[in-house]
């Protein structure tokens, strides 16, 4: 019973911890349509765009005059 107990405070633990690591940011564009990102998008000053990874894993470019606003989200 014991390790039962154990075994199941660890996997909670786990659960916890895996989503203190999440960091999306929504990002907003001037056209009124949304995106989500999971880390926050990083700017590229020489081309004047904004690279981030999408919730899919797919790595997305869109530039900075398409964007209006980019939030933290906080879940």
């Amino acid at each position: 019973m014991k390790k039962i107990f154990i075994a199941a405070l660890l996997c909670a633990g786990l659960l916890v911890f895996a989503g203190c690591g999440a960091d999306h940011h929504t990002i907003t564009m001037t056209d009124g349509s949304t995106a989500v990102s999971a880390g926050a998008p990083q700017f590229n000053k020489d081309s004047n765009t904004y690279t981030y990874e999408n919730l899919d894993g797919q790595q997305t470019i869109i530039k900075r005059e398409d964007v209006r606003q980019i939030e933290e989200n906080n879940d």
